[in-house]
């Protein structure tokens, strides 16, 4: 099965009770998979690698997961066998988050996409999924948003923007199409002050 795996700088990960050299290209094999004690570890969701690698230097690589395979709720697999398929950079991690989403509609959401407004972090990245989704960012941040049928929770239109300071500002809310809306939290002092 397709999944995604984080790495620290140098392609190692904590396996059982030490790290583990990966390599790009390559496949592994071990014995038993257990969630959170032995086994390659990887998830089903793009963006939930981001749960155990968030450093600024952290890598990510599209995964084959086979062999005995456990799931343990958290979105976190442990399989016997891994390929390192292909590493990733995080504006792509986010890209692939989008398509998880809209084939998976009814997943539940994962903590790290926004509801209805967000912005980009330390990451760099943020995805918003709402009914009228708003995102911002700083200087060479990507935004992706994911708008929802009013009615139900099917995706209807998608958008991606890097903010380069040009075509798309930074600290400035966007909406799906691209557009710039009015700043989420100003509006929402002006409402308290009402």
């Amino acid at each position: 099965m397709r999944a995604y795996k984080g790495f620290s700088h140098d392609l190692t990960a904590r396996m059982g009770n030490g790290r583990y050299q990966y390599e790009v290209g390559k496949a592994y094999k071990t014995d038993e998979a257990r969630c959170a004690s032995t086994g390659f570890h990887c998830c089903e969701e793009p963006l939930e690698t981001l749960r155990w690698y968030y450093q600024q230097n952290d890598r990510y690589c599209i995964v084959e997961a086979g062999g005995d395979i456990h799931e343990d709720g958290t979105n976190r697999i442990s399989c016997t066998e891994i390929e390192i398929v292909k590493e990733i950079t995080l504006k792509e991690l986010a890209l692939l988050e989008a398509q998880f989403i809209i084939s998976r509609p009814l997943w539940p959401m994962s903590g790290e996409v926004r509801k209805n407004h967000g912005e980009a972090g330390n990451h760099g990245i943020v995805v918003v999924r709402g009914k009228h989704p708003k995102a911002k960012g700083g200087n060479g941040a990507r935004i992706v948003l994911l708008k929802e049928d009013p009615n139900t929770p099917e995706i209807i239109a998608a958008g991606a923007y890097d903010i380069d300071g040009k075509g798309y500002k930074p600290d400035v809310y966007y909406n799906v199409e691209g557009k710039a809306v009015r700043n989420v939290q100003k509006r929402a002092k002006k409402i308290k002050g009402a």
